[in-house]
């Protein structure tokens, strides 16, 4: 007995579609990037390290804030620069706003008072470094089911 070549085609889709599912349902994400990891690694020490100062007057630190911001700004272009690569481009953003509670809301924050005092500087310390974490654990498990958890921006 012969299959029609209707049948034979049905049959050969069936046989495949198994294979090819998992292909095709696969998540669409860049690879991990070790480059991006070590630099958001250091830019989150370069800034608890800058707010480790936040204490002294703004102006004292304004170049090393201007600088650490530049390579901020860097980093959230180079990861808005891939279209599959945005919750890493959308957290950057959030880390960098200055109408947010976080890195960029901290310097305005700090640029307008003068100084900041020690117990937000630790409470700033602590949000920000969370932030960057996200943004570790976002590269880190790019095309994975990881969950990195919320983003706890916090008041400024």
């Amino acid at each position: 007995m012969t299959l029609a070549p209707i049948a034979r085609a049905a049959l050969a889709l069936t046989l495949l579609l198994p294979a090819l599912a998992p292909v095709a349902c696969a998540p669409v994400a860049p690879p991990p990037n070790p480059v991006a990891q070590v630099n958001a690694a250091s830019l989150k020490s370069q800034t608890l390290s800058l707010l480790d100062v936040t204490g002294d007057p703004y102006a004292s630190h304004a170049a090393e804030v201007a600088a650490l911001s530049a390579r901020i700004d860097a980093a959230a272009s180079a990861a808005a620069a891939d279209p599959l690569n945005t919750f890493s481009a959308r957290q950057w953003s959030v880390l960098r706003d200055p109408n947010r509670a976080l890195y960029g809301g901290t310097v305005v924050l700090w640029q307008s008072q003068g100084t900041l005092s020690p117990t937000f500087r630790d409470q700033k310390k602590i949000q920000i470094g969370r932030a960057f974490d996200y943004i570790l654990c976002l590269e880190a498990n790019k095309g994975q089911a990881t969950s990195c958890g919320q983003l706890e921006e916090g008041a400024s």
